[in-house]
Order: structure tokens, then C-alpha cells, then sequence
């Protein structure tokens, strides 16, 4: 069992073998993409950072308002000396409650925030994927990289060719609107 099993892996090296040589022949186009640097540069990405900006603000702005109410009662409890000690615990109750209530609210947004920002960045991640694959087929490169590469030269980093490319979807979008 063991000599047929050495035999067909002989056989498989002998047959797979002169195929990288016959291979190499053919010179490769490789690109390199710094999606962080698309992510970062890109239209879409700005106007994505806008969308949640405006749409966030508002309760940004309430959450503003809860701290200053809270600030402007622990100031009552500090300058008001004609309280009396069922008032003051009960101003002192209230502040606890909406201390706590404010943690509260403040990570429910900042959760809200994120999950926002999370599924935006993965519509904008396919945005650049299928312009690599544009880039891919219209450059007639064999192979694009993104993540995980030690080291990259410029000759084959096409990050501002994509970022370019990104810039014309994005222009080609408004202009359809």
C-alpha cells in the first residue's frame, strides 16, 4: 500500500512538475492595492464620513444637551446651601439617575455608531472590489494584492489609479442622479 502511494506521488511530482517552468515563460502583471489608503481617500469614503455625520448629529447634539443638564444640576447642589437634606438627596437621586441613564444612552449611540460605520465601510469594501476587478480586467492583470504584503514597490502599486477610479464611479453616480 505504502509503495503505491509513493509511486502515484512520484508520478503526480513527474507530471506537475514541468508545468511552473512552462508557466514562467508568460511574464506576469501584478498590482498592489493599499485599500486602508482607498478607504481613507476615496469620494465615497468622504461622503460616507458626511451621511453618518448628519445622520448622528442629532442625537449627538441630545446626548450634549443630557451632560449640560446634569452639570447645571450638580452646580444647584454645590451653590444651593438653603437645601434642605430630604431635597438634597433627592437632587443628589435624580443626578445618580441620569448620570446612569446618560451612560446608558451614550453607549447605545456610540454601539449604533459603529454598527453604522461597519456596514457602510463593507459597502464601500465592494465598491473597491469590484473596481479592482474592473482594474483587474481592463489593466489585464494577472493577479491584484491588498492586505497582508511586506513590501511593495511603486512600480506595481496602483493604489491612485483605484482611488481615480473610485473618483469616476463616484462622478458617474451623481451624474445619474
Amino acid at each position: 500500500m505504502n509503495k503505491q502511494l509513493i509511486r502515484y506521488l512520484v508520478l503526480l511530482a513527474c507530471i506537475a512538475g514541468p508545468l511552473p517552468v512552462a508557466a514562467q515563460d508568460t511574464p506576469y502583471k501584478i498590482g498592489f492595492v493599499n485599500t486602508a489608503r482607498g478607504l481613507k481617500e476615496a469620494l465615497q469614503a468622504q461622503q460616507v464620513e458626511e451621511r453618518l455625520k448628519a445622520e448622528f448629529e442629532p442625537r449627538e447634539a441630545q446626548l450634549k444637551e443630557e451632560r449640560q443638564q446634569i452639570l447645571a444640576l450638580e452646580e444647584q447642589l454645590k451653590t444651593d446651601t438653603g437645601l434642605g437634606s430630604n431635597q438634597r438627596r433627592k437632587l443628589e437621586r435624580e443626578i445618580r439617575l441620569k448620570v446612569s441613564q446618560l451612560k446608558f444612552l451614550e453607549q447605545e449611540f456610540r454601539e449604533d455608531q459603529n454598527l453604522r460605520r461597519n456596514e457602510e465601510i463593507r459597502n464601500l469594501q465592494k465598491v473597491i472590489s469590484n473596481v479592482l476587478e474592473m482594474q483587474g480586467d481592463s489593466g489585464q492583470f494577472d493577479l491584484i494584492l491588498t492586505e497582508g504584503v511586506s513590501y511593495v514597490s511603486d512600480r506595481i502599486d496602483i493604489t491612485a489609479e483605484t482611488i481615480e477610479m473610485l473618483k469616476q464611479l463616484s462622478d458617474s453616480e451623481a451624474a445619474t442622479q
